[in-house]
């Protein structure tokens, strides 16, 4: 109730004297509050409609009302209800310049209109408004149990929501990081949140964004709390898979791959709404030690969310411990890894590998290596090639371009770092040897070396590194 609706009102016979400031008359009233007192502020509450008579007020220097319209100001009061009769026959005019100087709104009330017949008003009002909104809440949250119920997923349920209170809602986690959201934020930009039922683990929150000033949220998302909640524990708890059956079968594809491109994987690329020669990213997600399913899935659900925002295709696939995102059209040139590592900070136990092909013939190969790094905790880049990459991959474009990734930082030094670099693989790092061929003195060759693994930010000295990087040199010379 609004203290337009009483001004409004014919029956009660009251008039409205001073507006108030902007938007005033519009302000909800909560209760009225009959007092006589100068100072009725400790007494009241937010939007409270005050009665009085003015029987300690019986003045007429201008500087006390003014005082008094300010006190009430600032409660704020919903407005103010003055009544004529024994104390006033007519309103002070002290009190209409501070009300107005105020922005305060004025009712006044004739003698014949006692104040009880106002609070019953008003109290009336404000039960069966109440009890609309309690109803409303039950219908909601009535119909989300349904939609539920049918398998509607989380996205609709809030889409009906939204669509019940006029404004944008979403599910955010404990970092106030949105997981889905539904609806357009009419009213403007003010947000609130109500905690939704949950586990200490995992705590999330329903935020309305942009919210009516006519509606009480409470009553009507109280119900349909509950309603999110249990869905949304459903979601993350459940063995039931999130990705589509286009991108499963797509990703499931290139795992079983060996890296020779084929009609089925262009296609498959194509169903799954990517263009099969533009560029890949991918980000492997699984847990280093035992992590509960729900918050690995949360998780996983956040940083596909929120890595929508910079990139136009991403599609993904879970599997008991590992969710598999493949991403495309990237938006803006920052490095997919500093992307990735904004979504995992609260997460230090689990495993992050993030890895980038030129071209679909590389991608199974690249996935396949990325898979065989989780574990290590943490975000973590995975190399462009290894042992175990190049000998599944022989022979396949695809590791031809790997290879070539492998080794395309020692460009930046000229061809003279790639002979050296040959030369020192094929004579097992014998100095004297590899000076002879080219022609070159010990501590340039130990320059060059410190050189080379600067580049490739390798370590030389294991045998691992020295084999893996011999096969791709010998695979990119290799005649094709």
């Amino acid at each position: 109730m609004r203290i337009s609706d009483l001004a409004d009102d014919a029956d009660l016979n009251i008039r409205l004297r001073v507006a108030g400031g902007e938007g005033r008359l519009a302000r909800p009233i909560t209760w009225c509050a009959p007092t006589e007192h100068m100072d009725p502020t400790p007494f009241l509450s937010v939007n409270a409609l005050v009665l009085t008579n003015g029987m300690g007020l019986n003045v007429k220097d201008f500087r006390i009302w003014d005082a008094y319209v300010e006190r009430l100001g600032s409660v704020p009061v919903s407005g103010l209800a003055f009544g004529l009769g024994a104390a006033h026959s007519e309103l002070p005019a002290g009190l209409v310049l501070a009300c107005e100087a105020h922005g305060l709104p004025l009712l006044e009330l004739p003698p014949e209109v006692p104040f009880v017949l106002v609070m019953r008003h008003v109290e009336q009002v404000i039960a069966a408004e109440r009890y609309e909104e309690l109803r409303k809440g039950w219908e909601l949250a009535d119909e989300c149990t349904r939609l539920a119920a049918d398998g509607r997923s989380l996205a609709e349920v809030l889409a009906k929501v939204a669509d019940v209170v006029n404004a944008r809602v979403a599910v955010i986690d404990h970092n106030a990081f949105e997981l889905v959201s539904a609806g357009a934020a009419h009213g403007g930009t003010a947000r609130t949140a109500l905690r939704l039922p949950s586990g200490e683990s995992e705590q999330f929150r329903l935020s309305i964004q942009g919210i009516g000033s006519d509606i009480v949220l409470q009553p009507i998302l109280g119900p349909v709390a509950a309603v999110i909640a249990m869905q949304l524990s459903h979601t993350l708890g459940s063995h039931s898979p999130l990705h589509s059956r286009e991108a499963a079968r797509f990703i499931e594809a290139l795992y079983e791959d060996r890296g020779e491109p084929s009609a089925p994987l262009r296609r498959y690329a194509l169903e799954s709404g990517f263009d099969p020669d533009g560029g890949w990213g991918a980000v492997l997600i699984g847990g280093s030690v035992e992590v509960a399913p729900a918050k690995l899935r949360a998780i996983a659900w956040r940083a596909r969310v929120g890595l929508q925002a910079g990139f136009g295709t991403v599609r993904f696939m879970e599997e008991a411990g590992l969710t598999t995102l493949l991403l495309q059209q990237q938006h803006a040139a920052a490095d997919l890894i500093d992307a990735v590592r904004e979504f995992f900070g609260d997460a230090p136990e689990l495993s992050v590998i993030v890895s980038e092909s030129g071209g679909l013939s590389e991608l199974p190969l690249a996935l396949q290596l990325a898979r065989r790094h989780i574990g290590r905790p943490g975000v973590h880049e995975a190399p462009p090639a290894d042992l175990a990459g190049i000998v599944q991959g022989l022979p396949s474009p695809g590791l031809v371009a790997m290879c070539e990734r492998l080794l395309a930082p020692l460009a930046d030094g000229g061809s003279s770092l790639r002979e050296t670099f040959d030369a020192y693989l094929r004579h097992s790092g014998n100095s004297t040897k590899i000076c002879d061929e080219l022609f070159i003195h010990r501590n340039t060759l130990s320059y060059r070396l410190r050189k080379i693994e600067e580049l490739l930010k390798v370590d030389l000295s294991d045998g691992e590194v020295r084999a893996t990087y011999m096969l791709a040199l010998g695979i990119v010379a290799a005649p094709r």
